[in-house]
């Protein structure tokens, strides 16, 4: 299978990588800075190293450092239930590695070109923070969407990409779009805690009766300028486009991509 990405990308290639992560890189350090008081504080970064092998998430962010080993679902703490629903009992499901026996197919150049929807129920990364954080190191929702009352395994577009571009960013070879999440498509890993913070995933999240869409629609961005790092497919860079700045903003680092790492330990 030949991995040459040397093309110039467009809107099927930018999906593509999007969907590819999980497959791109077993370990990772890197620097996550956030604009919009989001995951970490604003103007403090955390610093993060990442075994998918183990798994293991550790996290420095100050003085404090974070450790997971737990996939982010079925019993993790912090998970916002809807009232009424039953929460799981018993542990939370076990990590199982990406592999490409699992109903993953992949394109010539090695992206992937479909995976089976909710297949990072038991695959995703441990979280910090909130569901962003996984989101970023998988974006899959920068690639498929969801139509009203059907299930597809991939295929539907969630956000609309285009002016899809090969940029350099902070030293590394990266793809960056113009990405508009779609009303009724839009699929975000949580609808709290999106890539693309938007009338589509606030729709989806609460519905039309949501109180923050009483304002003025425009004061949320219809558009973020979205970089993908060729490398590994994480999200590196997400900025609105529009909107009165109320979107989401943040910034990933790569140090090193599939070497030994180095954590710290926990305190």
């Amino acid at each position: 299978m030949s991995t040459d990405l040397t093309h110039t990308p467009d809107a099927e290639d930018f999906r593509a990588l999007a969907r590819s992560a999980p497959w791109r890189f077993t370990t990772l350090h890197w620097t996550h800075r956030a604009q919009d008081g989001g995951t970490v504080a604003r103007d403090e970064p955390a610093q993060a190293w990442l075994d998918r092998e183990e798994p293991r998430l550790t996290v420095r962010h100050g003085r404090e450092v974070f450790t997971d080993t737990e996939v982010p679902y079925g019993t993790a703490v912090g998970f916002a239930w809807e009232p009424g629903e039953e929460r799981p009992s018993g542990p939370p499901p076990p990590y199982v590695p990406p592999g490409r026996d699992e109903g993953v197919t992949f394109r010539e150049d090695g992206l992937v070109s479909a995976r089976p929807r909710g297949w990072h129920q038991d695959h995703s990364d441990p979280m910090w923070g909130d569901y962003r954080w996984t989101a970023m190191l998988d974006p899959v929702e920068l690639a498929d969407g969801l139509l009203p009352g059907e299930q597809p395994d991939g295929g539907v577009p969630g956000v609309g990409v285009t002016e899809v571009a090969e940029v350099e960013l902070r030293g590394r070879r990266t793809w960056q779009a113009v990405c508009r999440p779609l009303v009724d498509t839009y699929d975000p890993r949580c609808g709290c805690c999106p890539l693309l913070d938007s009338v589509a995933s606030r729709l989806l999240e609460n519905g039309p009766d949501d109180p923050t869409l009483a304002t003025p629609r425009e004061s949320l961005p219809t558009a973020y300028l979205v970089i993908l790092d060729v490398r590994t497919g994480i999200v590196v860079d997400v900025s609105p486009q529009d909107g009165d700045g109320t979107g989401n903003s943040f910034g990933n680092e790569d140090h090193a991509v599939d070497e030994p790492l180095r954590p710290p330990a926990a305190r």
